[in-house]
C-alpha cells in the first residue's frame, strides 16, 4: 500500500504569481484585505463594487464585518519569493499545517485563513517534505494511525484473479504446462462472473457472452482490466491517517505510546497540533523569509 513516504515528494510549481496583491476597500476607502484577480472579478462581476485602479475595488456596499482591519498579516503586501531560500522561481504553495489534517479540522480554523499557506520553491519543499514525512511517522505511531489510514477491505479473490491474468498474458505462456494453464483460466473465468459488476460496461458486454463466464479468459481486454483492480479498498469504516488524528486531538485524548511532546498536543487540543507543524516548519526548513507578522503562535480560531 502506497504511503506518504511511498510517493515522489517533486512539486509543481506555478506559472503565475502566488500573490496577486489586490486591495479591497470598504466604502469608506479603508482596506478591509487584500485578494487576487479573481475574487477581485467576483465582486465587480455583481456590481458589488466598483474599479479604484488596476489592483483595486471599492466596495458599493456597507460591509457587515471590519474584514482584516486589525489583521496587519493579512493587510500588508506579500512578496512573490521562497520563504526559506528567497528565490523567485518555481514557487509553489506550501501547506504548512499539511491538507491531509487540516481538512479535517473545524472551519473556525481552517476558513478563509491563508497564514498556513506560504511559497516556497520546488528545490527547498522537496528538501522539508523529507523532514515533514518523518514528522508524519512519528505522528503515525504516538496516535496510532497507520499513514495509509485503518479499515481496508481485502479482496483476496481479486488478488488471485489478477496473479491468474497475469500468467495468462505472460509472454512465456507456452512454457507452463497445459494442467496449469487451465487451472489458472478456471480462477479467471470464476473471478470474473462473481465480480462483473467491477468490470466496464464494455467489458460486461464481453463477459456476457459466455455462458458461465466459460472462455472468457481469451478476452484480453477482460484480462488486463482485472490486472488493473485494486486488492485492497476502502471499506464503510475507512479513516485516513489524519482524520485519526485531528478526531483524537480534538477529543483530547491520550495513549500510552504518545511521547511527550504528542501527549501535549493531545490534551491541548487542535489548535496545538497546528502550532506544531508551524514549529516544525520553522525548526526543518530554517525560513528566513518570513512574511512580517507571521507568527508561530498566530490564534488559530477565527471569530
Amino acid at each position: 500500500m502506497e504511503t506518504e513516504t511511498d510517493r515522489k515528494l517533486t512539486m509543481q510549481s506555478r506559472e503565475q504569481d502566488i500573490y496577486n496583491n489586490c486591495k479591497v476597500l470598504d466604502i469608506t476607502g479603508t482596506l478591509l484585505f487584500r485578494a487576487g484577480t479573481r475574487r477581485l472579478e467576483w465582486y465587480l462581476s455583481r456590481n458589488l463594487a466598483h474599479r479604484i485602479d488596476a489592483n483595486t475595488i471599492q466596495l458599493n456596499f456597507v460591509n457587515k464585518g471590519s474584514g482584516r482591519q486589525n489583521e496587519p498579516f493579512y493587510l500588508q503586501e506579500m512578496q512573490n519569493m521562497c520563504t526559506i531560500c528567497g528565490s523567485s522561481t518555481n514557487l509553489t504553495m506550501h501547506h504548512v499545517v499539511p491538507h491531509q489534517y487540516r481538512k479535517y479540522m473545524d472551519d473556525k480554523i481552517k476558513s478563509r485563513s491563508s497564514h498556513d499557506l506560504l511559497p516556497v520553491c520546488t528545490l527547498c519543499h522537496d528538501k522539508y517534505e523529507r523532514h515533514a514525512v518523518l514528522f508524519k511517522q512519528h505522528l503515525s505511531h504516538c496516535f496510532s494511525a497507520p499513514l495509509e489510514g485503518v479499515g481496508w477491505i481485502e479482496r483476496k479473490d481479486i488478488g488471485k484473479g489478477m496473479r491468474a491474468a497475469s500468467t495468462l498474458m505472460s509472454p512465456s505462456l507456452d512454457k507452463i504446462p497445459k494442467q496449469r494453464i487451465d487451472q489458472l483460466r478456471a480462477i479467471v473465468n470464476e473471478v470474473v462472473v462473481q465480480n462483473t459488476d467491477l468490470f466496464s460496461a464494455d467489458s460486461q458486454a464481453l463477459i456476457s457472452q459466455y455462458q458461465f463466464g466459460v472462455g472468457v479468459w481469451a478476452e484480453h481486454s477482460v484480462l488486463k482490466e482485472l490486472m488493473s483492480m485494486d486488492v485492497r479498498i476502502r471499506g464503510p469504516g475507512f479513516c485516513t491517517h489524519g482524520e485519526i488524528i485531528v478526531d483524537v486531538v480534538g477529543h483530547h485524548r491520550t495513549n500510552s505510546l504518545m511521547c511527550h511532546q504528542c501527549k501535549e498536543i493531545a490534551v491541548a487540543g487542535v489548535p496545538a497540533l497546528v502550532v506544531s507543524w508551524r514549529r516544525h516548519f520553522v525548526e526543518h526548513a530554517g525560513p528566513a523569509y518570513l512574511p512580517n507578522h507571521w507568527s508561530v503562535e498566530y490564534i488559530c480560531e477565527q471569530n
